[in-house]
């Protein structure tokens, strides 16, 4: 199975992107509004959203509304959509503001293509996500261009 050069990229910051909430209230996160600073959230919800806690700072209002959004609806997650959220936060924190905006712009580029490919890229993704790491890791060795960059490259429409 071929999968198109940057498919892991693209799946995997569309699906990082889809677990926010599409429509949080405009008036808790305005441009002008900072949204909660980290001190006031609860105990609980720093524990949840803590890889995000060094750069919480840096993200403006309506970011850190989403994710206090998202850590309200954790509880009712289950472990395993809680451990993939753990891990996405985790490489979102580790990601530079270069590399988000990257992110966020493929996922504006992926929510405009058309239904079906989008849905044919999705179930490409399952169909990789079923392989055993080493047919992962022979797709990806005889793939390179598949592989994470350092930097993401940008998605090229078809």
């Amino acid at each position: 199975m071929a999968l198109p050069p940057h498919f892991r990229q693209l799946v995997f910051a569309a699906l990082l992107l889809l677990t926010l909430p599409a429509g949080v209230d405009a008036a808790k996160g305005t441009a002008d509004s900072r949204g909660p600073e980290w001190s006031q959230l609860t105990p609980d919800q720093q524990q949840i959203l803590a890889p995000l806690a060094q750069d919480w700072p840096n993200l403006e209002g309506k970011r850190r509304t989403k994710w206090v959004e998202i850590a309200k609806r954790y509880p009712k997650m289950t472990p395993q959509e809680q451990q993939r959220l753990q891990s996405r936060m985790q490489q979102w924190a580790s990601m530079t503001p270069e590399q988000h905006a990257q992110v966020r712009e493929r996922y504006k580029k992926l929510k405009a293509m058309p239904p079906e490919k989008r849905e044919a890229i999705q179930r490409k993704w399952r169909e990789y996500e079923g392989l055993t790491e080493e047919e992962k890791k022979a797709l990806r060795d005889a793939h390179p261009a598949s592989q994470p960059a350092a930097t993401p490259q940008p998605i090229k429409q078809q």
